[in-house]
């Protein structure tokens, strides 16, 4: 969006309620007719938060503009159609499924005008010049697979140990908050924001647990998350949290484990 702007590009960012949803009825008035394209996480990075993407897609269809979705934290996670969001484009990140690093799709509707942005020979429809990367296309498409066939079940069991981490959290940290839409939500997500701390000092004293205070690839920064920023929330909430994953590995023990060490480091720190 910023390279578009300094090539004489328009761009309006929309704001979001204090869940992280945009809401449909404040982003209908900017999206007008002089829009050529809408963009939207379909579940939020940071927070798990799950958008209203066929509202939006709908007004941008309205206004005669293409609808591109930002799949990447939702694909095995939760049910993932095109036809059913109305996107024209949709990109998604194989690792976030458990493929291996480093490749990735985009989705495109037939009929979808689309213009390279690497140039050369006329690989993939001559939207992308360069040898196929196959040993990882097989794999996205294997990982795709297993997603698809698990997903109904893992989700929920999924859902059920972040609910049980949280309500262990909860019940012996006064004053803990969700951050994040209680319930249209990733179901392995949860980004809790820790009383009278930061969250980067929580980390460092809790032995044994992997977490961030923002998106996993900014982790290791100590400034306040955008994300957290753009919700409205304070510097002292928004310093406090910590974004918690829960995956296909994670087992009840870990989860024990986990709420043991993050209890028993904010008590440290905090008395």
């Amino acid at each position: 969006m910023r390279h578009l702007a300094e090539t004489g590009w328009n761009g309006t960012e929309m704001p979001v309620e204090s869940d992280g949803r945009v809401d449909p009825a404040r982003a209908a008035p900017a999206i007008g007719d002089d829009i050529a394209l809408v963009s939207l996480m379909l579940a939020n990075n940071e927070v798990g938060t799950i958008q209203p993407v066929r509202a939006i897609a709908d007004l941008a269809h309205a206004a005669g503009a293409l609808m591109h979705v930002d799949a990447a934290q939702a694909v095995g996670k939760i049910p993932v159609d095109v036809d059913a969001l109305g996107c024209d484009l949709l990109t998604l990140a194989g690792h976030k499924f458990y493929a291996p690093k480093g490749g990735g799709a985009l989705y495109v509707r037939v009929g979808t005008p689309i213009q390279p942005i690497q140039y050369g020979a006329g690989h993939e429809g001559g939207l992308r010049p360069g040898t196929e990367n196959v040993p990882h296309i097989v794999a996205l498409g294997e990982a795709a697979r297993l997603a698809r066939a698990e997903l109904e079940v893992e989700s929920t069991r999924v859902r059920a140990l972040r609910d049980g981490l949280h309500a262990r959290l909860a019940a012996a940290i006064p004053g803990l908050l969700l951050n994040g839409h209680e319930h249209e939500r990733l179901p392995g997500t949860l980004n809790l924001s820790f009383p009278e701390i930061a969250g980067w000092q929580l980390l460092a004293a809790a032995s044994g647990v992997a977490a961030s205070t923002g998106s996993a690839c900014h982790a290791g920064q100590h400034t306040v998350s955008g994300v957290l920023g753009a919700m409205g929330f304070d510097a002292d909430r928004a310093a406090g949290a910590v974004r918690l994953s829960v995956g296909r590995f994670t087992i009840p023990d870990d989860i024990e484990q986990a709420a043991t060490a993050l209890i028993a480091a904010w008590r440290q720190l905090t008395t």
